[in-house]
C-alpha cells in the first residue's frame, strides 16, 4: 500500500504510542480492510467519509473506489501523516484535522451533489454518540460501513423482546436498516482491545427519512424516556414525562393500543412511533385532559 506503513512500523519509527484516550487501535489485516470497503458496494462517483481513517488501513482501498474520500481524523500527527500519504491525489482526498462530531455533512454533500457514504473503524467510546449525530444527519447520508464493539454492534442490530434492544435498535430501525457483517477477533488490531469487533452495514432509504407526525429530536426524547427506566413498566417509566402522572401514562398508552403493563424492550419501533404521535398531540394540547 504505497505511502502507507503498518501501525507496528510508524510508532517505531516515530518513537511513539497509541494513544489510550483516542480509543487506537488499529487494524493490520489487509484483507479484512478490503472485505469493509467492498461491504459498501461503492460506485465510481460515490464520496466517501471515513471516519478515524489513523495510519490509513481502508483508505488505501477506499481511493480507487471512488469519485473523492474525506478523512476525518482527530489526532493531529496521524493527520499530517495521512497529508503526506496522499498528497499525490490531489483534492480528491481530503484530510480534515477535526473531531468527526463537528464534520459538515450537510455541506459536505451538496458539494458531492449526492449522499455521503461513511465507513470507519469506530472509537468504541464514541461509537454511541457517533450514531445519534449521524441519524441526525442521515438526510445527508446513504448508508455506511463501520466496525464497533461487538455489543455495541448487536445493539444497532437487536429485535424487541432482547436484551440488546435499546434507544438505537429503535431509532435505527426506524430510520433505516441494519446488517451484521462480519466478526473481527483481537488479534487483527495493534495493539490489540479486549473486546471482539463487529462489522454492521446501516443503510438510510429516502423514503425512511422521516417518521410520518413526529420530528427525530421527539422521538429520540420519547424512547429514551421509556428505556431510562427498562426494568419498569413503560406506564411506570412514562409516569414522570412532561407531568403525565402514572394515570396520565396509562392513558396514552391504551390511547395508542399499547398495554401499559409492557416493558420497554417488549414494544416494537413502530409502537414507539405511535406512542411518540400520541404523546405529541396531547401534550401540546394543554387543554386537554391527559
Amino acid at each position: 500500500m504505497k505511502g502507507f506503513v503498518s501501525p507496528q512500523e510508524y510508532f517505531r519509527l516515530h518513537g511513539r504510542r497509541p494513544r489510550k484516550h483516542l480509543g487506537q487501535h488499529f487494524l493490520t489485516q489487509p484483507k479484512t480492510a478490503e472485505k469493509i470497503v467492498r461491504a459498501a458496494t461503492l460506485v465510481p462517483d460515490d464520496v466517501v467519509v471515513e471516519v478515524g481513517p489513523g495510519l490509513g488501513m481502508l483508505t488505501a482501498f477506499l481511493m480507487d473506489a471512488c469519485r473523492a474520500v474525506h478523512l476525518v481524523e482527530i489526532d493531529p500527527q496521524l493527520a499530517d501523516f495521512l497529508q503526506e500519504a496522499v498528497r499525490n491525489r490531489g483534492g480528491a482526498v481530503r484530510v480534515h484535522r477535526q473531531d468527526i462530531l463537528q464534520f459538515d455533512w450537510s455541506g459536505a454533500a451538496r458539494e458531492a451533489g449526492r449522499r455521503l457514504v461513511i465507513v470507519g473503524n469506530l472509537p468504541y467510546q464514541i461509537s454511541s454518540p457517533l450514531l445519534f449525530h449521524i441519524l441526525e444527519n442521515r438526510h445527508a447520508i446513504h448508508h455506511g460501513v463501520f466496525m464497533v464493539q461487538r455489543e455495541v454492534g448487536r445493539r444497532f442490530a437487536a429485535d424487541a423482546g432482547s436484551a440488546d434492544y435499546g434507544v438505537l435498535s429503535v431509532l435505527l430501525r426506524l430510520y433505516g436498516t441494519v446488517r451484521p457483517v462480519m466478526s473481527v477477533g483481537p488479534g487483527q488490531f495493534y495493539p490489540p482491545p479486549k473486546v471482539d469487533s463487529l462489522v454492521v452495514r446501516i443503510d438510510f432509504p429516502e423514503d425512511r427519512n422521516e417518521v410520518e407526525g413526529v420530528d427525530f429530536p421527539w422521538l429520540r426524547h420519547v424512547v429514551n424516556a421509556a428505556f431510562q427506566k427498562r426494568r419498569k413498566t413503560v406506564a411506570n417509566a412514562l409516569a414522570g414525562f412532561h407531568g403525565l402522572g402514572a394515570a396520565g401514562a396509562r392513558a396514552v398508552l391504551q390511547a395508542t393500543g399499547i398495554d401499559p403493563g409492557l416493558r420497554p424492550e417488549a414494544l416494537r419501533p413502530e409502537s414507539f412511533a405511535s406512542l411518540a404521535r400520541t404523546l405529541k398531540e396531547r401534550i401540546s394540547a394543554p387543554d386537554q385532559t391527559v
